[in-house]
């Protein structure tokens, strides 16, 4: 019965420290003084809600309208000239965002081919494949034209109510903006003049002729300025954006009937003008070269002169009677402006023309001479965008040669090619 009562003693007192332990007090231990032991605190098996994380509200995003004919989106524009224009883009909106079309990495052509009497505008890589039609059939486009940066193609088109105006598309898709809305924007005639708007340096706006004006408009926010204004009696037929990043000149052509012309300039920011040629002959090309250093001219169809904004002084690339000049007037886009591409005619009573570069005089004795690349009939031609080749189209076909001296021949496509234009990547 002792032993008894001394083992539950025992017991009770193991049980009474199990617990001080528990609960966290000071306990004197034999042997071991005064120790803190630790509180242990109950697990909690009922786990708390879980808070996500805040989400913003989704924006739907404006994405065009599927159709089987390429999407326009229209922005509307003055129908009385004023001193600066803010037009808006109409698109329709979808709850589900669309991602912008990212523009493809290669080089491409843009050209337009005649469909139903009218010319239809199409791209395609440079070596033929993955033709793409832009604009409908019915409808008429005219001077594609690719951004310096080689992502963007700008052209005039009909595609909307008939009426002649600017749009642009981005490489790799078939959607189209439409960046002015004018009602009686000259329709170019059915063979290539020199293209009636230009490109900036830095591909995000684009100069183009009204009238007897100069517009600029932005890319990015669609705002259009008036740049230049002429008096009625003059005309305003060609221009050009300086290629170089500095550079913020344009440069254009005006003449008053047959018996003057000039070249003038105009710079975007300041809005001043500045005259450097004035002639009786006329000037229907110029060209930039590709640092902006000079620019050629061509006049009469028979004779190439250059001139600087800082010397204004008409400098003669080749000055003669023969060969005939006309069509294209360009400075290759890559070497700063030391060979210029021409159509050119060796007789007078030739009916066709020949494409023909004309090489830097290697010293001052030697004579400029333009050198014949094609014997065939050639309708167009365009530098590629590092200067090595020449694209061609003779009867509808499009070739491509090498630019030094017309070797390596190659033909790309049979099927009625027009005015292409060479992008860079």
């Amino acid at each position: 019965m002792r032993e008894t009562f001394k083992s539950l003693s025992i017991f009770s007192a193991m049980l009474m420290l199990l617990l001080m332990v528990s609960s966290g007090c000071d306990v004197n231990i034999p042997g071991c003084g005064k120790r803190s032991l630790p509180f242990f605190k109950q697990a909690n098996n009922t786990a708390a809600p879980s808070k996500a994380p805040s989400v913003a509200n989704p924006v739907s995003m404006p994405v065009p309208a599927v159709s089987s004919a390429p999407a326009i989106l229209k922005s509307t524009a003055p129908k009385a000239v004023s001193t600066i224009i803010s037009t808006k883009v109409m698109n329709t909106t979808m709850s589900t965002p669309s991602p912008t079309p990212v523009p493809v990495d290669v080089e491409k052509f843009a050209f337009t081919t005649i469909e139903n009497g009218q010319p239809t505008l199409w791209t395609m890589n440079i070596n033929g494949t993955e033709r793409t039609r832009l604009t409908p059939i019915g409808t008429s486009s005219w001077h594609p034209l690719w951004s310096p940066n080689g992502k963007v193609l700008a052209f005039l088109s009909t595609v909307n109510d008939g009426k002649v105006n600017l749009y642009v598309a981005q490489k790799g898709s078939t959607q189209l903006t439409q960046l002015t809305s004018w009602d009686d924007m000259t329709k170019p005639t059915s063979t290539k003049l020199d293209t009636p708007f230009t490109w900036s340096p830095k591909s995000d706006e684009i100069a183009y002729c009204y009238k007897n004006q100069i517009w600029v408009v932005n890319l990015d926010n669609l705002i259009q300025t008036t740049l230049v204004t002429t008096d009625p009696d003059y005309i305003i037929s060609s221009l050009q954006w300086a290629p170089h990043r500095e550079n913020k000149f344009i440069a254009y052509t005006v003449h008053k009937g047959d018996n003057y012309y000039s070249i003038k300039i105009a710079n975007p920011r300041l809005k001043d003008t500045l005259t450097l040629v004035e002639s009786l002959k006329s000037v229907p090309l110029i060209s930039w070269s590709s640092d902006a250093s000079k620019l050629a001219y061509l006049s009469d169809e028979s004779s190439v002169y250059s001139t600087t904004v800082e010397d204004t002084t008409p400098k003669g690339l080749y000055v003669g009677t023969l060969p005939i000049l006309g069509g294209i007037l360009a400075f290759t886009p890559a070497d700063g402006g030391k060979r210029v591409l021409v159509l050119a005619k060796k007789t007078p009573t030739e009916p066709t023309f020949h494409v023909a570069v004309l090489d830097p005089p290697k010293n001052d004795k030697d004579i400029p001479a333009f050198k014949f690349l094609t014997e065939d009939a050639i309708d167009y031609a365009v530098w590629s965008p590092d200067g090595t080749k020449i694209a061609y189209t003779a009867n509808g076909e499009l070739w491509i040669m090498d630019s030094a001296n017309g070797m390596n021949k190659t033909r790309i496509a049979l099927t009625g090619i027009q005015f292409p234009d060479w992008s860079k990547k």
